[in-house]
């Protein structure tokens, strides 16, 4: 407990040194532009804060609408005024009508005529999708009755391993056997 007493002595007293010697000046910086100059003569730079930020989004958003905005309205009032939505009538016989042609706005109609796939090309791409899902369980199911078979007869490593036959190895060594036979033993094709 003694030497805690001794520090807060210590720090007391340096503080209390310290703050007696220290002056703060102060400055007052006026932040306002409202505030009119008087006298004319003094060219005093005021300090604002940034308004970079508020500029580059003021900026920035009126691009983005005049861009987007603009267009995409005048196409939504061009296709409701002059076009107009979709009427029913009679359709003439031994007519299939296209799959855009279901749609009431013509906004509709043009999405679904050139952006978006006909729903009987989606239901074709889904029986694909299902035909080859069918197509790799048959193959897993061959795997599986393969595999159980060699691991009940024991008669293979794997069935993919490709064994080596003795006789391929015995042709290639007669054959080199002979070929040492008829070129001697100097067969380097060096001739003096």
């Amino acid at each position: 407990m003694m030497p805690w007493t001794a520090c807060r002595y210590f720090i007391e007293k340096t503080l209390l040194i310290n703050r007696k010697q220290v002056t703060c000046i102060t400055q007052h910086v006026k932040f306002s532009i409202s505030e009119p100059l008087r006298g004319g003569d003094q060219r005093i730079f005021r300090l604002t804060p940034s308004r970079f930020q508020w500029h580059k989004f003021k900026d920035m958003f009126h691009l983005y609408a005049m861009v987007g905005l603009i267009p995409v309205g005048a196409i939504i009032f061009y296709s409701n005024v002059y076009i107009g939505p979709a009427q029913l009538t009679v359709t003439p016989p031994n007519y299939c009508p296209k799959h855009w042609e279901y749609h009431r706005h013509p906004i509709s109609r043009f999405i679904a005529r050139y952006i978006h796939n006909s729903p009987q090309q989606e239901y074709e791409k889904f029986l694909h999708f299902i035909d080859e899902e069918k197509q790799k369980a048959k193959l897993r199911a061959l795997e599986k009755q393969v595999l159980s078979k060699m691991a009940e007869r024991h008669d293979y490593k794997s069935y993919y391993y490709r064994p080596v036959y003795n006789k391929y190895i015995r042709i290639n060594k007669k054959i080199g056997d002979s070929l040492i036979m008829e070129m001697g033993d100097d067969h380097d094709g060096d001739q003096d």
